[in-house]
């Protein structure tokens, strides 16, 4: 039935006394013709293993590799040789704050570029790692002494097999043990590298290579660009809409957050005057971002950014107080690149995700630099409710 066919014909479960087929291989012997079984001896039970090969063409994969910025001693030391150096006549000779960032930006790539250059770098297989060839000696002796004894009634024999196996055992937890220590002890995240090794050990490994899907009203949608379309689309609606219904409680007198101040304050606050930021303020916000080897925009991670901050916090310090100054919002900042992430339900249906925005590092300094404006004001004015606890410190 099927074309099922048997192909094992040796004997699985051999003893001192007797040798038996117990297990046994069924395949389509009308689709798999190119095939091959070989018996596996092993000592992890009195059955033996089968070896299946089938032969299929298949094309051959490339060894996964990625595009990294190399960023060891050397290259660190060029690239802070390399922004000492910079005057950054382009920031400090325009009136334009657009093209005082542009400046400012192209000049910082120039040097990142040329200090970090771009190397292939093979994705790293920790799973197998701690076999040294001293194991692999052990696990084949461990296997020679188990044929022995299988086919032996020498109890001398199987009492130092049972010790040899016990001993490989603690041996093997060992150098396991060993192994991820060092690697967390090398690691410049040792939590994020903790809780890798323990994904992991539970087999929770991250997959990268996810295919997306989408259904929007009936359509299936598996290229990509029709799915970030449906997306941009999905999300641009809630927004509009949001916007929408805001400006119509507005004309109507709705909304309690326009009329706050109105109904609920007797008497005026003076008027915010933004004072000028300095380098010392700026500095410490560059060196509060988060550090991550990620990149978002220009393949600029945190850790680059904040290696030497003293040497970029005067050219941004300027542009930050142009930008207030003007009361212009640079254009280079106002773009982020939106994630959608799932949060539970079905995959296929985008309202089932929320969208995370990404900011340039760039936006997130004047961003937080403008908030501590904000919040020194509305601290030092008594303006928040005492009631108001969430987003604030302490």
């Amino acid at each position: 039935m099927y074309n099922l066919v048997s192909i094992v014909s040796f004997p699985t479960r051999i003893n001192n006394t007797s040798a038996s087929t117990l297990d046994n291989f069924l395949i389509d012997a009308s689709r798999y013709e190119d095939f091959s079984v070989i018996p596996f001896w092993n000592d992890m039970s009195d059955h033996d293993a089968q070896i299946l090969t089938i032969n299929i063409p298949v094309q051959k994969q490339s060894v996964r590799s990625k595009l990294i910025r190399k960023m060891d001693k050397h290259a660190i030391l060029d690239f802070i040789f390399k922004l000492s150096n910079e005057s950054w006549d382009g920031v400090f000779s325009n009136n334009d704050v657009n093209f005082m960032f542009n400046s400012f930006l192209n000049t910082y790539l120039k040097i990142f570029y040329s200090s970090f250059p771009l190397i292939r770098s093979k994705s790293r297989n920790y799973d197998n790692n701690w076999i040294t060839l001293g194991i692999k000696i052990s696990c084949k002796q461990k296997s020679e002494l188990f044929l022995l004894t299988r086919n032996s009634n020498n109890s001398v024999l199987k009492q130092y097999y049972k010790a040899y196996c016990k001993i490989l055992l603690k041996v093997i937890k060992e150098v396991k043990k060993m192994t991820l220590n060092k690697r967390i002890l090398k690691s410049n995240n040792k939590t994020k590298t903790t809780w890798n090794i323990i994904n992991e050990l539970l087999g929770k490994q991250h997959h990268t290579q996810e295919t997306w899907k989408l259904t929007i009203e009936g359509r299936h949608l598996t290229t990509q660009q029709d799915i970030v379309n449906a997306f941009n689309n999905y999300f641009s609606a809630i927004i509009d809409k949001k916007n929408s219904d805001s400006q119509e409680n507005m004309r109507h007198g709705n909304s309690y957050t326009y009329c706050y101040f109105d109904h609920s304050v007797g008497y005026s606050y003076p008027p915010l005057v933004f004072k000028t930021f300095s380098t010392q303020e700026i500095t410490p916000i560059i060196k509060s971002i988060k550090t991550k080897n990620s990149s978002v925009y220009y393949e600029i991670s945190t850790k680059p950014l904040k290696i030497r901050a003293n040497y970029i916090c005067c050219p941004l310090t300027y542009i930050c107080n142009k930008s207030v100054s003007t009361r212009i919002f640079l254009e280079q900042l106002k773009y982020s690149i939106i994630k959608p992430l799932h949060k539970k339900g079905d995959k296929t249906d985008p309202s089932n995700y929320r969208p995370i925005s990404n900011l340039t590092l760039f936006s997130k300094v004047l961003e937080k630099a403008l908030y501590n404006r904000l919040i020194e004001y509305l601290n030092n004015n008594n303006i928040l409710n005492s009631q108001q606890f969430g987003f604030r410190k302490n």
